[in-house]
């Protein structure tokens, strides 16, 4: 290719790429090569081909574009400050895992909680379009994230009542969204720390990896605190776990480019931050990155053992989460199958309650698809306003489905439990 023209392919590749993203491709196309060189971890390079950009700009103003240059200006400020405080940590191994499962893969003991699949939801009568669902050791806390009314990704909570009902999923806090998505929440065993992804303001490129602790007075989480490097990266990352008892973490990241994976990171946690000091390292960019997961391991740790350890203790685990559904019963006790009941009414009762539960989940997919129509819909037009009637209708059905739903589960326990 010349490189001082553009031939027939390359027009037609760059149109496309003004019709994507709305990003002229000039002369240059200084902010496309300063993207690519900020995925590369060349700040300065990404630096200068912004400046040129901005100077375009001024010459041909755009406010979509402003607006982008400026979301890509923070972003490379926030990820050229974090090279000052590259976490020390040890990789304990990667694996590279289909993005659509990566949750599964996180082997979590029974005491650091739970990662559900999203269809576990589908059982409680509440709404998702979260990657997991995660619930506390108990199962009485649950969180994940769904689109909101502006549809935008939040992570909700609920908590699970005295009568085995739950309560009303509420929004964990805007705090978390950063003026973007927040997903994948996991709490640890204090109940007040929360790890989660957002792709918000203070992300240096994509999901980031965020921390964030509850005021246990209020109840409100306090301002959230991006992991920075190796966490974190100009690519994106989905989640972080930790299993606080073994000292060990877990985070899933695209940076490796793998068409439809991820990889899982799994990484022994320090009890004091330890970071490499920046004067001492000869190339701290390929510590932030992680080119080599080798270079951060100690030669006196046995990571085979605590691999085994790990897969040792996600068999105990697979054993306990053998059941076929989970039914609160009065006094702590979980029926987890039909052969838990000693009564044939509760039996049947049961099985009437799933025939409820399916209808219910039809519902709730039903309202989804219907809200995101509704959304996308223009207003001007009028034609919005059969939508959210009919939405208002399936609320209504929705409200009084569950009413009943809680009713049979009543009559379940009364059934089971009578003398």
């Amino acid at each position: 290719m010349v490189k001082t023209g553009l031939n027939r392919r390359y027009r037609i590749l760059t149109g496309l790429l003004v019709l994507l993203i709305g990003v002229p491709v000039a002369k240059g196309d200084f902010l496309r090569e300063g993207r690519d060189a900020f995925m590369k971890y060349d700040f300065d390079l990404a630096s200068e081909n912004y400046e040129k950009y901005a100077k375009v700009l001024k010459k041909s103003p755009n406010a979509r574009n402003e607006e982008l240059l400026e979301k890509y200006l923070r972003q490379l400020e926030i990820a050229e400050n974090s090279l000052d405080n590259v976490q020390q940590i040890e990789i304990i191994d990667r694996i590279d895992v289909p993005a659509a499962e990566f949750f599964k893969y996180v082997k979590l003991p029974a005491a650091g909680g739970k990662l559900l699949d999203p269809d576990a939801l589908l059982k409680y009568q509440l709404n998702n379009m979260s990657d997991f669902v995660f619930s506390t050791e108990s199962g009485d806390v649950m969180m994940w994230s769904e689109n909101d009314e502006g549809n935008r990704e939040v992570i909700m909570h609920t908590e699970r009542l005295m009568d085995g009902s739950w309560e009303k999923p509420s929004n964990s806090g805007e705090i978390l969204n950063d003026g973007g998505n927040a997903r994948n929440p996991f709490m640890l065993t204090d109940g007040l720390t929360l790890y989660y992804s957002s792709d918000g303001d203070g992300s240096m490129g994509g999901y980031d990896i965020f921390v964030a602790t509850k005021d246990p007075v209020s109840g409100k989480f306090r301002q959230p605190i991006g992991l920075g490097y190796p966490f974190n990266s100009p690519f994106n990352e989905y989640m972080m776990a930790i299993d606080e008892d073994n000292g060990i973490g877990w985070w899933v990241t695209d940076r490796n480019g793998i068409d439809g994976q991820v990889s899982v990171y799994i990484f022994k946690t320090n009890e004091v931050r330890k970071n490499y000091v920046l004067d001492e390292e000869d190339d701290i960019i390929s510590l932030a990155r992680l080119d080599d997961i080798s270079i951060t391991r100690n030669p006196d740790t046995d990571y085979a053992s605590i691999l085994k350890g790990i897969e040792r203790r996600n068999r105990a685990v697979n054993r306990s989460m053998d059941y076929d559904f989970l039914f609160p019963m009065p006094g702590g006790k979980v029926a987890r199958r039909l052969s838990d009941f000693s009564k044939a009414s509760a039996k049947r009762d049961m099985q009437q309650y799933f025939k409820m539960v399916d209808e219910y989940s039809a519902l709730e997919k039903k309202l989804s698809e219907l809200r995101k129509k509704y959304h996308q819909t223009d207003r001007k037009k009028g034609s919005s306003t059969a939508l959210k009637n009919q939405i208002l209708e399936l609320e209504k059905k929705r409200e009084w489905m569950s009413d009943n739903m809680k009713k049979m589960r009543n009559t379940i326990i009364t059934e089971e439990t009578k003398q």
